[in-house]
């Protein structure tokens, strides 16, 4: 047990800095009868005799005095910094997000969110952990594929409608818009797996278009190499980054004329979970524009 405070320990070290109670005491703004019942206590409660006293001549540190200022000094530095540290954790400069979601999303939304939010608070550590949906049900951001509203809190970030990735020298590259007719007898290039629920070829098979599947990748970049290679087609929510494939190869995305349906990414919050101030504000750059201004046109324009 701790026999001595924070404010005995102050009173000690300012007076040793000071040579005496009195100059002490105008220093901290305190009586001198504050300071010395208070080194009284100390050296009653550590069984120490920390000051030499000279009447009319001030106080001097005796050796073992000496040896517990300096500890005292520095536990108070540590308790000055864990101070500090508790008022930037509860006014959220400070502190940690742990955030989950999807690859396909960790790019297109995260990835700004968290660079905009470390502009504002760059006290606060961000860890994110990019995966398959099945390893991120108590994530953040998300494609909506079934959660249980018992279990999870889930709101809308935006919709996204397929959109046609083709080679750039394919000829339906010039057009503005593609048609479900457009694509029949084209071979589809898949992203898989594609996870819990409808993919974007099961949204596709289900408005009558049913493709050859010969090539299917686990690796985004790959499926996007195969439709730069003129192997075939795909549907994905955002465009690529790039209008050339990583070999190299012109690519481009076009909306669909036709509606076949479209993947929610949802902000998914467990109730289960503490929820602070801190994940609030990580969330709201993540539906602020910044976040999701890139993805407004594609929408629009897939609405045409």
């Amino acid at each position: 047990m701790v026999r001595f405070t924070l404010r005995q320990l102050t009173y000690l070290t300012e007076t040793a800095r000071q040579g005496g109670i009195a100059q002490a005491a105008r220093q901290l703004n305190v009586s001198a009868a504050a300071i010395a019942s208070a080194l009284d206590k100390l050296e009653a409660a550590t069984g120490l005799t920390l000051f030499d006293r000279f009447p009319a001549q001030g106080m001097r540190l005796t050796r073992a005095g000496e040896t517990f200022a300096t500890q005292a000094e520095a536990l108070l530095v540590q308790a000055s910094a864990l101070d500090r540290r508790a008022a930037d954790l509860a006014s959220g400069r400070a502190g940690r997000i742990h955030i989950g979601t999807h690859h396909a999303l960790a790019q297109q939304i995260v990835l700004p969110a968290v660079l905009a939010f470390r502009e504002n608070h760059p006290g606060v550590r961000v860890e994110v952990k990019e995966a398959d949906y099945p390893a991120l049900v108590d994530a953040l951001v998300v494609f909506d594929q079934g959660f249980d509203p018992g279990r999870h809190e889930v709101e809308v970030l935006l919709e996204l409608p397929p959109l046609v990735l083709l080679s750039g020298s394919h000829p339906l590259a010039a057009k503005s818009r593609i048609s479900l007719s457009d694509l029949t007898g084209l071979p589809y290039i898949s992203v898989s797996p594609a996870g819990p629920g409808p993919s974007y070829l099961q949204l596709l098979q289900a408005a009558g278009v049913h493709p050859e599947v010969p090539f299917q990748s686990q690796s985004r970049e790959l499926v996007q190499a195969y439709v730069g290679k003129g192997f075939g087609f795909t549907l994905a929510g955002f465009p690529p980054k790039q209008d050339c494939t990583t070999e190299g190869d012109p690519i481009v995305a076009r909306p669909l004329k036709e509606s076949i349906g479209h993947y929610r990414v949802v902000i998914a919050r467990s109730r289960q979970a503490v929820q602070t101030a801190l994940i609030d504000r990580f969330l709201q750059v993540c539906k602020s524009p910044i976040s999701v201004s890139g993805l407004a046109g594609i929408q629009s324009s897939a609405n045409l």
